[in-house]
Order: structure tokens, then sequence, then C-alpha cells
């Protein structure tokens, strides 16, 4: 082994011997590095975990599409649309037709109806949103029928009296039963119930803003739906009666790729604007949510960044006072090593190793308490949290840094003393 290495090895020896003795001191220093570490871990990994989360529920809605909805304009607008004493607002056949045409890169569309209807099986009643279909709806919302069948062309060509279901509203309505293969009655039907066909584990999540509260759904085909219920919702409400007329509930259009509905969602917005200045629709598009939200998470992420490495900068002052402490306590000390040959950058050394010492084991504990708060505040908070190895490597990094910019000034000074002043010291 060289002499240099010899000479790093006991100034390395000589900083560890400066945190062991002092062990109360070391590990109040270490615990303010430990707790800043751990709380700059915990606040990245929520937040990472919230962004994923959020990113989940939108890509469900599909990165590929842009979805419509119609929705009830303000009161001014709302009455120069009402015909016959009926409210007339929303997307019309037409509206999807121009949209399909003179949108660039559409693949397909698909659309449905929503009427408000009361569903009844033996002694179970419940109000629930009746939702007109077409079979390709499935695929372009990312749905998945659990069991059974969707709805298929042959229901939409005979008008057939069939059904899909969520679990959920299954459960409601035979709760000691299996609704599959069941009846459904609707009231303002013709009498005929409603075959279940199939049953839906979620429904898609494009369906959100189509339903109430209690996420209660029947979908049925959309030509059955028309025949048997029209285009009309009939609201009571405390003696009063309201007519609504929706031709189109939602369309979804479902492009080439993400790249064509970000060129498509401008030409969308142009023809609506244009031909609804009523505002009387609402465009949801995945894709640019998903970046705003990305955006926005950048910047949350350097808000509980700052937060968090305040722990840090106060675990660094801490360490800076200890330091300028052990300085003159050990004024002699350095002046003894200095006559007998050591250097100013010796001291230097020696000193920022007990700085890195202090910091490093504070790290290192903070990753190893890091990497469980997040697991732990998930499972009180039924929050998500996500651990990445930037989540872990930066805290660290920043410890490491902390302890050489605090260690820093304190081995500056001493290795400034002047030995012949250092051993007259007491």
């Amino acid at each position: 082994m060289s002499l240099s290495l010899f000479k790093f090895r006991d100034m390395v020896i000589l900083g560890l011997h400066g945190v062991v003795v002092h062990k109360v001191r070391s590990v109040l220093t270490i615990l303010g590095i430990l707790f800043g570490v751990w709380s700059v871990i915990a606040m990245l990994a929520i937040n990472a975990g919230l962004s994923v989360q959020s990113q989940k529920a939108l890509r469900r809605l599909g990165s590929t599409n842009i979805i419509i909805n119609s929705i009830k304009p303000e009161t001014d607008a709302a009455n120069s649309g009402a015909y016959n004493g009926a409210l007339v607002y929303g997307l019309t056949l037409r509206d999807v037709e121009r949209l399909g045409t003179n949108t660039p890169g559409v693949v397909e569309s698909a659309i449905l109806h929503k009427t408000q209807k009361t569903a009844c099986a033996g002694e179970h009643i419940r109000a629930v949103g009746v939702l007109g279909i077409e079979p390709n709806y499935l695929a372009v919302a990312n749905g998945e029928v659990s069991r059974g069948r969707f709805i298929s062309d042959l229901d939409i060509l005979l008008c057939r009296n069939v059904c899909v279901i969520p679990q959920s509203f299954a459960n409601r309505m035979f709760p000691a039963d299996d609704a599959l293969g069941k009846d459904l009655h609707l009231l303002d039907s013709d009498g005929k119930p409603f075959h279940i066909v199939g049953i839906m584990e979620t429904l898609p999540a494009a369906l959100e803003s189509q339903l109430g509260e209690s996420g209660d759904a029947v979908l049925v085909p959309l030509s059955t739906s028309r025949a048997e219920f029209g285009s009309m919702t009939i609201r009571y409400s405390q003696g009063s009666r309201s007519v609504e007329q929706v031709d189109i509930s939602q369309c979804i259009l479902r492009m080439e790729n993400e790249s064509a509905v970000i060129r498509g969602a401008g030409v969308v917005r142009n023809l609506l604007q244009r031909d609804h200045p009523q505002g009387d629709y609402a465009l949801k598009v995945p894709v640019e949510e998903i970046k705003l939200m990305k955006a926005d998470m950048r910047r949350w992420n350097v808000m509980f960044f700052l937060i968090a490495s305040i722990s840090l900068l106060v675990g660094g002052i801490g360490i800076m006072n200890i330091m300028l402490a052990s300085v003159t306590e050990r004024t002699r000390e350095i002046g003894v090593r200095r006559a007998l040959g050591a250097k100013k950058q010796d001291i230097v050394t020696q000193f920022l190793v007990e700085a890195v010492t202090l910091t490093t084991l504070g790290g290192l504990l903070g990753i190893g308490i890091g990497t469980f708060v997040p697991w732990i505040l998930q499972q009180i908070l039924a929050i998500e949290t996500l651990i990445t190895p930037m989540t872990l490597i930066v805290p660290f990094v920043m410890a490491v840094v902390v302890g050489l910019l605090s260690g820093f000034y304190p081995a500056l000074r001493a290795a400034k003393l002047d030995p012949i002043d250092a051993l007259r010291h007491e």
C-alpha cells in the first residue's frame, strides 16, 4: 500500500474517531439528517403515486379518444333551445357525421343516448340511467364484459330487449341470486322485460359523466332505446315537470394515435364552437389532460422537494454548528498535528470526513425508514405511493452534499489555525 493511501486511511480513521467519541452529539446530528431524508422520500413518493393514479384514471378514458358529452346549457341559452315546451340541447346525429368527416385521423366513433328510468326486479326498485349504446362502444371506451356478452349488431338490427349491467347494480337488484340470464323491467317500456345478457365488473370510465352518484346503469341497444323511450326525458320534481330532448348524450371519437388526438382536438373545438354557441357540450381530451397533469405534478414535485429540503438545511446548520464547536474543542489537537507535519489539506480532509460520515449515516438510515413510511401512509390514508430509484438517490445525494458544504467552513477554519497559537490553547 502506498504512503498516500496510508495517509488517507489515517485521516479517515481520525474523522470516524471524532464521530464515535461524541456519541450523543453525533446521534442527534444523524437524526436531523435522517428526518430530512425520509421526509423528502415520503413527499416525493406520495406525489409520484398520486400522479400515476390520476394518469391511470385518465388513460382508462383512452389516450387516443376525444370525448364529447352533451350538457344542459345556462338558463338564458337553454331558453333559446326550447321546442314545444321541451328543452332541446346537446349533440345531434348531424354533429357526429360532421365531426367524423371533417376531423383528420378519426378511426371510428361511438355514440350513446341516456334516459332516466325506474328499474324493477321482484321487490327491488331503483332509479337507473338507461344508456342506449352501439356494439363498438365497448372497444372504443376500453370496457370489458366479465361474464356473458355485450350488445351485438343483431341486437341493434332486431331491436332486442336485452341489456348489460354492472356487477354493483346486479348485487342491488338480485342480492340473493345470479343476475345473468334474469329479466329486468324498465318502467315506461312496452311491458316487455329486458333480458340480462352480460355483467361488467366495472363500467368504462367514459360513462362516469353519464351516471349519478349511485353509478347505477343499464346498457341497452341504441335502437331499442330509441324505439322504447325516444329522445325525450321527463323529470318530475315538487309538483313540476320538465321535458328535455337530447339526441346524442355522448360521442367518442377514436383517433389513429395520440398525435392525431392533438391535431383533431383543435378541429373538434372549432366545429363545436361554431355549431353550438350556447355551449351545450363538454369536451374531454384525456391525452391533453395527462400532459397538463404531468406538468402540474412536476411543479408540485419541486414545491414538495423545496419544503422537505428545509429539514435537510436545518440538519446542515446543525452539522456546521457541531463542527465549529469541535474545532474549538480540538484546537490543541490540531496544533499538535500541524507541528508533527500535517498539512492544511490534511486537517480539512479530517473534518470533512467527519461531517460527511454523519450525513452519510443519516442518509442511509433515512433511506431505510423512507422506504417504509410511504407504505405505512398508503395503508393508513388509502392513497397510492410510488418509490422510484431517483426518489431514494436524490435525498441521499442531497444529504452528502449538505455534509460537505456544512463541514467545509469549519474544516477550513481549523486548517487556518496557527500551529503555535493552537499549541498554547487550553
